[in-house]
């Protein structure tokens, strides 16, 4: 009995104490953008938001040891996130949302070219970094453009063994390039 009493216990506690790699999910956009609002009512419609990764699902890795030890996955559909909180975050700047294509003044579409977070378990400053970069096309009566925008951030968080801790870090990183793309287009 003793030694089934030892064997559970140190089953919980290495099993406790082990990395747990889960899906990690994103959460819709809220209610962030306070930057510029559109000029003169302009309307806007996003033609598409296409997810160009090679793989959809993995978005990042940890590192142990200075090596790639996990990778970490997302069973989120990015696309469909990006389309809905750009929709809302263009809604808040007070773009008009609400036309079809062919009565909009600007046509978007969006390209979700990387999404990369890494996880350093030994790192004392920022154990936390995180790219997502986007392309996109606008379309403006016959002027087409096509901008880039890359969101890099990095911060330190307490040492992690769930990879649901750096779900709030995806979402700032997801929030934070959906407004740099809407105050671009309400700069001109």
């Amino acid at each position: 009995m003793k030694n089934l009493v030892y064997l559970l216990l140190g089953a919980l506690f290495f099993g406790g104490c082990s990395y747990k790699n889960e899906s990690i999910s994103l959460e819709s956009y809220k209610a962030d953008y306070n930057g510029a609002i559109a000029k003169e009512n302009t309307s806007v419609y996003v033609t598409a938001v296409k997810d160009m990764r090679s793989d959809k699902k993995n978005i990042g890795y940890t590192l142990k040891n200075g090596k790639k030890d996990l990778l970490l996955f997302s069973d989120a559909d990015f696309a469909k996130k990006y389309k809905e909180g750009l929709g809302y975050g263009l809604s808040i700047a007070e773009f008009n949302t609400n036309v079809s294509q062919n009565d909009a003044d600007v046509l978007l579409e969006i390209r979700i070219k990387k999404i990369e977070l890494v996880y350093h378990d030994k790192s004392f400053d920022e154990n936390l970094k995180g790219e997502i970069e986007i392309e996109v096309v606008v379309k403006k009566g016959r002027t087409t453009s096509t901008q880039n925008f890359k969101e890099k951030a990095g911060k330190w968080i307490a040492p992690s063994y769930s990879s649901k801790d750096i779900e709030p870090f995806l979402y700032t990183l997801f929030s934070d390039s959906i407004n740099n793309i809407i105050s671009k287009l309400a700069s001109k």
